[in-house]
């Protein structure tokens, strides 16, 4: 009952991410109110106006005649006019003096209410103002008495101040106020997300190219879902190189026990050749044949596990090209011509390299013999020399290769299924040798479409 009741608690508490998520929108949204007040308190008091029309300007108009006439005509105070109930009703009514001690009005100004604001110097049409906490209607000229006031209705605002200050600020005021915390915080909450999401899909990357060791880096201090996935993934790949390495370890551990069984078989085929009549002869031959192929495999096998596991020792010395591939091209050529080809191979750089001259050739060769194998009709070698590195380039005019075999060619034990079968013998472990005996040197092995088709191989090597 406690298990059941502990996941139904996992599954309806909300996620570390719905939390970010959660404070990033209500921050954003109280950083722009703080915002938003700060900018009204930092604004001076101010007035908005617009043009009175309609029945409120007949209203104050009408009303602006009947005081005149009251006072002029009828002589009644103004004080008393002002205050008439027909007048007084419902209405605030405020004479604004250019002496402000002249000033009157037909209500006890109980709510504090800055007047001053309605005090103009120069003549202004009647205007609807609106300041942070009241409504006023007019000025409206009167003429009473020998004096001159500028009649007003005030309407005092139910709203707080505070609220009325924030809808008069400016529209690029209020603009900036929502945009400067929503871009800031979004800035910052989208890359605290997308961080350690770009971290494991660099990883991700990586570990598809092939580098088993590829992890990412977990955030020491954070406990949300992408940490989670963060830590499967590095378990994920954990496993993976594991199993990987348990594979290609078994596999070499195979091929080395293999050697002896196939060592003894070739010695009782040899020692059945010698009793053997005509037609024994011809079947121990070809034993003996598939023997040493079989052998040649198993050799590439623990080449390339001695390569991939670092355990291949290299003699470097200082070779020349024409040492390094002298004989590499003698057998090619000759090759080629039993295959009615032709292989045209540049002048040899006059330069030197530090290697491992047995398996730099043999990773040459491999490559060059593969574009032998699969050209139709022309095979082309070339060189470029710069200050630091040799490009040894192969291209062939062959039926080439799709786009996403390109970057498999070098993967071990692949064929292509258009020009890459069993028949053509090998087991395709040529130029994954090639590619790692090539690494082991410090340079690269690329392949590229060849135009207008076949296959382009461009080994680079440091000088």
């Amino acid at each position: 009952m406690q298990q059941r009741y502990q996941k139904i608690r996992q599954k309806i508490r909300p996620s570390g991410l719905f939390f970010q998520a959660f404070l990033s929108f209500w921050l954003t949204i109280v950083s722009i109110l703080i915002l938003l007040v700060l900018l009204s308190q930092l604004q001076p008091e101010r007035l908005e106006t617009k043009a009175l029309k309609g029945k409120l300007l007949n209203s104050m108009v009408h009303l602006q005649k009947n005081i005149e006439r009251l006072v002029n005509v009828k002589q009644k105070p103004l004080e008393k006019v002002i205050s008439y109930p027909k007048f007084n009703e419902h209405k605030w009514l405020y004479l604004a003096h250019s002496n402000i001690e002249q000033s009157l009005t037909s209500q006890p100004n109980k709510y504090n209410l800055d007047l001053s604001l309605l005090h103009f110097d120069e003549p202004q049409v009647p205007q609807f103002i609106a300041t942070e906490r009241y409504f006023a209607y007019g000025p409206f000229e009167l003429n009473v008495q020998g004096e001159r006031y500028q009649l007003f209705q005030i309407k005092p605002l139910r709203e707080p101040p505070l609220l009325m200050r924030i809808k008069m600020l400016p529209f690029w005021l209020k603009a900036l106020a929502v945009l400067l915390p929503s871009v800031l915080l979004s800035i910052l909450f989208s890359r605290r997300l997308v961080a350690p999401l770009n971290s494991l899909g660099s990883s991700a990357k990586a570990l598809a190219s092939g580098e088993l060791t590829a992890r990412v880096q977990i955030p020491k201090h954070r406990r949300d879902e992408v940490t989670i996935l963060m830590h499967d993934f590095n378990h994920m790949a954990d496993k993976l190189e594991q199993s990987v390495n348990t594979h290609k370890q078994l596999l070499a551990d195979v091929s080395h026990e293999l050697r002896s069984p196939l060592t003894r078989l070739s010695l009782a085929n040899a020692l059945a050749q010698d009793n053997a009549n005509e037609q024994q002869l011809a079947y121990l031959t070809r034993i003996e044949k598939e023997a040493q192929c079989l052998d040649k495999m198993l050799s590439d096998i623990l080449t390339l596990s001695r390569l991939e596991h670092g355990q291949q020792t290299l003699h470097i010395q200082q070779v020349s090209m024409a040492t390094l591939l002298d004989n590499i091209l003698l057998d090619a050529q000759f090759e080629a011509e039993q295959m009615d080809k032709e292989l045209h191979v540049a002048t040899l750089p006059e330069l030197t390299l530090a290697c491992d001259g047995e398996l730099l050739s043999s990773a040459i060769e491999n490559v060059l013999r593969n574009a032998i194998k699969y050209a139709t009709q022309v095979i082309s070698m070339s060189f470029t020399v710069t200050s630091n590195q040799i490009e040894i380039c192969i291209a062939d005019d062959g039926e080439g290769v799709s786009e996403e075999a390109l970057k498999q060619l070098c993967q071990p034990f692949y064929r292509t299924s258009q020009s890459r079968n069993r028949d053509s013998g090998g087991i395709g472990l040529g130029l994954a040798i090639a590619k790692r005996a090539i690494f082991a040197h410090h340079g690269t092995l690329q392949f590229n479409h060849n135009q207008p088709h076949g296959l382009l191989v461009i080994m680079t090597l440091p000088i």
